[in-house]
């Protein structure tokens, strides 16, 4: 005889996956349902999307489904197991007492009775949370939490940093939306302040999906000496917010994803990098460095933040994302 035990799900029906890899960060990741696109491309994926195998969203690394089991998940099956085992027993014992009371005789001198109590105690329920990002693959159409930020699609294996960025620059275009609204109902400094954390949002997220790509290429490339020493976070740093430092690093992969964008695209993606500095260390004061950077600002005035800057910013920033998907 077998049992199955269906696993713990989220409130969105996701179960917990661990990956394998010791080395990985933060291994934790949710797998979900899918809704399959009718016109799934099998030719341009890892592998067929609900066959065996299961791909790392962090590090990429495949492995069979059985190897992605979360402990918390086999430690609840077996306090499960436990409790109706015990309740098995004492749903037994106490039919056993009624009918050993029933066979007894009636009006005897003596007699005999046997009682057993009922146990109780509650079934055990293990509790799983959905993580902050939940997407789906736009290849298989299958749904997944992660920490915020993904490589891979775990069923499939497709690359999905893309779709990851895309959720990035959606909210950006939310929060500009509700400057907007507070700009509307009089609160212009309020708004300012949004546009500001809209724009550094997406030179943030930019650093971040650039050292996630630059670390797992990396890790594939060199030894695991060689690749702690170019990885390491006294080798990166904050380069990846200066456009030259990080080019400087992709020289070690041979590779310069910004070489998509053309001489204005790239100028003004340096400019707007500068802006975030300001924007996050200056209350948004152009100092110096930044007035000989953009002749349209003075020292000590308050720069311009543009929605329409922001979302082309946002656009510009994708595309070099979008060539290190591609060079992953």
């Amino acid at each position: 005889m077998e049992l199955s035990f269906p696993l713990p799900r989220s409130p969105s029906g996701k179960v917990y996956r661990w990956c394998p890899n010791e080395e990985c960060a933060p291994r934790l990741f949710l797998l979900g349902d899918a809704q399959r696109p009718e016109d799934i491309d099998v030719t341009v994926l890892k592998r067929a999307p609900g066959t065996t195998g299961t791909t790392c969203p962090y590090c990429g690394q495949d492995a069979d489904d059985d190897e992605f089991n979360y402990g918390g998940d086999i430690e609840a099956v077996q306090r499960y197991l436990e409790w109706a085992a015990v309740r098995d027993i004492n749903d037994h014992l106490v039919k056993m007492a009624r009918d050993f009371n029933r066979s007894m005789p009636r009006g005897s001198l003596f007699s005999v009775k046997m009682d057993v109590k009922p146990d109780h105690t509650p079934e055990p329920r293990a509790w799983r949370e959905d993580l902050i990002r939940n997407l789906a693959c736009d290849r298989c159409g299958r749904a997944y939490g992660v920490y915020a930020i993904a490589l891979f699609c775990p069923d499939c294996g497709s690359k999905n940093l893309h779709v990851h960025f895309e959720r990035e620059i959606e909210l950006v275009l939310q929060q500009i939306d509700l400057a907007e609204q507070v700009a509307e109902n009089g609160g212009s400094e309020l708004s300012y302040r949004v546009l500001g954390n809209a724009h550094e949002d997406v030179v943030t997220a930019f650093e971040t999906y650039q050292k996630a790509s630059y670390k797992i290429m990396v890790r594939r490339a060199f030894s695991k000496e060689e690749a702690a020493k170019l990885a390491g976070k006294g080798a990166i740093g904050n380069r990846f917010q200066n456009i030259d430092r990080a080019r400087e690093l992709y020289q070690n992969l041979a590779i310069d994803p910004f070489s998509v964008l053309d001489p204005d695209e790239l100028e003004q993606m340096r400019l707007n990098i500068e802006k975030r500095h300001v924007i996050g260390h200056n209350l948004s004061m152009a100092d110096e460095a930044y007035a000989g950077a953009d002749s349209r600002e003075k020292p000590g005035t308050t720069v311009a933040i543009l929605s329409e800057e922001i979302s082309e910013f946002a656009l510009t920033a994708k595309k070099v994302i979008v060539e290190l998907e591609r060079l992953l």
